[in-house]
């Protein structure tokens, strides 16, 4: 395992590595997130950083059908960045059917 300084750390090795050692350089995170986010794999040197959606805000609830079809879209050995659980900010997770899908 490895370990890091919060999530921001984590994030930023993880990114290095799959660029460095994995070759990846596409990647997509959810809309909305942190602003960082997409920062981290940039400067990593993804060249492909891309959102999916989340939120609906229309709804106030989670946009399932939306962040599938992008995920779905997203080419092949694209890096997703997911929230396990308590989604920040929104707090919407997804339920154990969704998940499964």
């Amino acid at each position: 395992g490895v370990q890091a300084l919060s999530g921001t750390g984590a994030l930023r090795v993880g990114a290095e590595f799959l660029k460095n050692h994995l070759g990846r350089d596409t990647c997509y995170y959810s809309d909305p997130t942190w602003g960082n986010h997409g920062l981290i794999f940039k400067n990593a040197g993804f060249t492909s950083v891309n959102k999916y959606r989340y939120w609906n805000a229309e709804e106030k609830g989670l946009n399932f059908d939306g962040m599938m079809e992008d995920l779905t879209n997203a080419p092949d050995g694209a890096v997703i960045i997911l929230h396990a659980c308590a989604h920040n900010p929104t707090g919407v997770d997804l339920s154990k059917e969704q998940w499964a899908k």
